[in-house]
C-alpha cells in the first residue's frame, strides 16, 4: 500500500494545483468582464501611458505620409530635384515623383514582414529600438540629399522602418491593456497616424514657401525628434508580458505585469496569461507566417486581411489625397485649398478621439454601420459630379461631403482597421498576423496610389468625383462582407476568442456567446 501512497498524493497534488490554477484564471475573467472603464483607468493608468508611448512612433508614418505630397509642391523641392523648362519653370518627372510618392510604400510593406519574425525574437522594445535606428539613418539620408536616387533610397530605408513602427505598436497595446482598454488603446495609433499628418500639413505649410533647401529639409529633419524621444523613453517601458511567457520567463512576466498595474495582486492576470499560452502552444508547435494560413488560424488571418482590404476600397486614397482638388474647383485660391487640407486632417483628429466611445460602448461591428455611412456619402459626390450643370456650388458640396466622410472614416473604420488587426490573431501568431495586415494595407496603397490618378485626371479617366461610384460599388460589397463575416471581439479576453474560434462561433454570434454553453 506503501508503494502506492505516493503517486497517489503526486496526483491529489497536480489536481489541486490545476483548480487553484483555474480558480484563479476564472477570477481574472470576471474580474476583466465586471471591470468599468473608470476603474481601468484608475487601476492599469500605467498600462495605458505606456501603451500610448508605443503608438506615439506611429505619428511618423502619417507626417510621412504628408510631407511627401506637400513636398512637391514646394517650389525649392522642384529646384533642386527637378529640371527647369525655357520658360523658366521647374518640373519634376513624371516618373520619378511617382516613384518618390510610392516608395515609401513599398518600404513599408518590407518593414512590416521583417517585424514579424524580429518581434517575437527580440521582443517589443528592441524591436522598437531597431525601427528608431533605421528611422535616424534614413532621415539622414533624406537630409543630405542632393540627388534623386539619394532621395529615393533614403525614402525607402524610411518606409522600412514605418511599417515596423505600427506592427509593433499594434503587438504592444493588444498585450499590455485589460479588455475594457484594448480597443481604446490600439485605436491611438491611428490617432497618432492623424495626428502626424496634421503636423506634415503644418510644417509644409510654415516651410514649403522658403527660397532655400532648408524649405525641404526642415520638414525632413523635423523626423528626427520622433526616433530620439522613442528610443530613450523605450527602455524604460516593460516588456510585454506574453512575450516573457512564451520564453518562459515567468517571473519577468510577472514583474512586467506588476509595472502595468496600480496596487493589488497581479497572479490571476498571469495565469490567464500562461493558460492562453499553454493552450495554443498544445493546438500548434510552430509559428510562422505560414502557420497564420492553418487551421483555425486562417480564417483569423482572412479577416485581418479582408479589414485592410476594405479599408482602401473604401475610397480613403480617392477621398484624403483628392480633397485639395476638390476645393480648388470648387474657387478656392491654392493657399486657401492646402488651408482647407489642414482642416480636414482636424476633422480626421476629432473623429478619432470620437471613436473610442464606438469602439467600447457599441464594439468593433460598429464597423457595419460604418460603412453604410461612408458608402451612401461617396456615391453621393458621384451623383453630384453628374448633375447638369456642374458649378462650384456643387464643388463646394463635394468639399463639404469629403470632410464629413473623413469625420465617419474615423470614426470607425480607420481606428477599428487598427484594433481589429491587433486582437484577431491568435497570441502565438499576433506578431505574423499584425504583420501581414500592413503588408496587405501598404500593398492596396500601392495599388490606390497608382490607380486612382489615371481614374481623375482629365488627361486620363477623367472621372472627377464620378470615381465615388466605383469605390461607392466596392462599399457596398464590403457592407455585404461586415454584416456576414466579421465577429465582435469587444470584451473577450484572448483565451476566449481562441475558444470560439476553435468551436467555429458564427460572426454574427459571437457577441452573445456563452463559453459555458460548451462546457468550457
Amino acid at each position: 500500500m506503501d508503494v502506492d501512497k505516493e503517486p497517489i498524493d503526486s496526483l491529489h497534488v497536480e489536481a489541486t494545483t490545476t483548480d487553484l490554477t483555474m480558480a484563479k484564471k476564472l477570477d481574472h475573467e470576471v474580474l476583466e468582464h465586471n471591470m468599468t472603464l473608470r476603474q481601468a483607468l484608475t487601476n492599469y493608468r500605467k498600462a495605458m501611458l505606456y501603451s500610448l508611448f508605443f503608438c506615439f512612433s506611429a505619428i511618423l508614418w502619417g507626417y510621412d505620409m504628408q510631407v511627401s505630397g506637400g513636398l512637391l509642391a514646394a517650389p525649392e523641392f522642384r529646384a533642386v530635384f527637378g529640371y527647369t523648362q525655357p520658360d523658366g519653370t521647374t518640373i519634376l518627372p513624371a516618373r520619378w515623383q511617382a516613384a518618390f510618392n510610392m516608395i515609401a510604400t513599398v518600404g513599408g510593406m518590407g518593414g512590416s514582414l521583417l517585424c514579424g519574425p524580429i518581434s517575437p525574437y527580440f521582443g517589443r522594445k528592441v524591436t522598437l529600438a531597431i525601427a528608431c535606428v533605421i528611422s535616424s539613418g534614413s532621415i539622414f539620408l533624406q537630409f543630405f540629399a542632393f540627388s534623386r536616387g539619394v532621395l529615393l533610397a533614403g525614402k525607402l530605408v524610411n518606409g522600412i522602418s514605418l511599417g515596423m513602427f505600427l506592427v509593433t505598436a499594434c503587438s504592444y497595446c493588444s498585450e499590455a491593456c485589460p479588455v475594457v482598454l484594448r480597443g481604446i488603446t490600439i485605436a491611438m495609433v491611428n490617432l497618432f497616424v492623424v495626428i502626424g499628418q496634421l503636423l506634415g500639413n503644418c510644417l509644409i505649410r510654415a516651410f514649403g514657401g522658403r527660397t532655400d533647401t532648408f524649405a525641404y529639409r526642415i520638414p525632413f529633419a523635423f523626423q528626427w525628434l520622433f526616433p530620439a524621444i522613442l528610443i530613450c523613453g523605450v527602455w524604460f517601458c516593460p516588456e510585454s508580458p506574453y512575450w516573457y511567457v512564451q520564453r518562459g520567463k515567468h517571473a519577468e512576466a510577472k514583474k512586467s505585469l506588476e509595472r502595468f498595474q496600480t496596487g493589488g495582486s497581479v497572479d490571476s492576470w498571469l495565469v490567464e496569461i500562461q493558460e492562453t499560452v499553454r493552450m495554443e502552444e498544445e493546438s500548434a508547435s510552430s509559428a510562422g507566417y505560414l502557420d497564420c494560413f492553418r487551421g483555425t488560424d486562417l480564417r483569423r488571418t482572412l479577416i485581418v486581411i479582408a479589414v485592410w482590404t476594405i479599408n482602401s476600397f473604401s475610397g480613403v486614397n480617392f477621398v484624403l489625397s483628392y480633397s485639395t482638388y476638390f476645393f480648388q474647383i470648387a474657387g478656392l485660391p491654392t493657399s486657401r485649398s492646402f488651408d482647407m487640407g489642414v482642416g480636414v486632417t482636424a476633422v480626421g483628429v476629432v473623429g478619432n478621439i470620437c471613436s473610442w466611445w464606438v469602439i467600447n460602448t457599441i464594439g468593433r461591428r460598429s464597423l457595419f454601420p460604418g460603412m453604410i455611412v461612408l458608402t451612401i456619402i461617396v456615391l453621393v459626390i458621384g451623383i453630384l459630379d453628374v448633375v447638369p450643370n456642374y458649378n462650384s456650388s456643387i464643388a463646394w458640396g463635394q468639399s463639404a461631403l469629403i470632410i464629413i466622410w473623413n469625420f465617419f472614416y474615423d470614426l470607425t473604420l480607420g481606428p477599428l482597421g487598427y484594433v481589429i488587426c491587433g486582437e484577431m490573431s491568435s497570441t502565438r501568431l499576433r506578431s505574423y498576423g499584425v504583420s501581414i495586415g500592413f503588408f496587405t494595407q501598404n500593398f492596396w496603397t500601392l495599388i490606390m496610389t497608382i490607380i486612382v490618378p489615371y481614374m481623375i485626371n482629365p488627361d486620363e479617366g477623367d472621372l472627377r468625383g464620378k470615381t465615388g461610384f466605383i469605390f461607392g460599388g466596392f462599399s457596398v460589397i464590403a457592407c455585404i462582407w461586415t454584416y456576414f463575416c466579421l465577429p465582435e471581439t469587444k470584451g473577450r479576453t484572448f483565451e476566449e476568442l481562441d475558444h470560439m474560434f476553435e468551436q467555429k462561433i458564427s460572426a454574427r454570434k459571437f457577441a452573445k456567446h456563452d463559453r459555458r454553453a460548451d462546457g468550457a
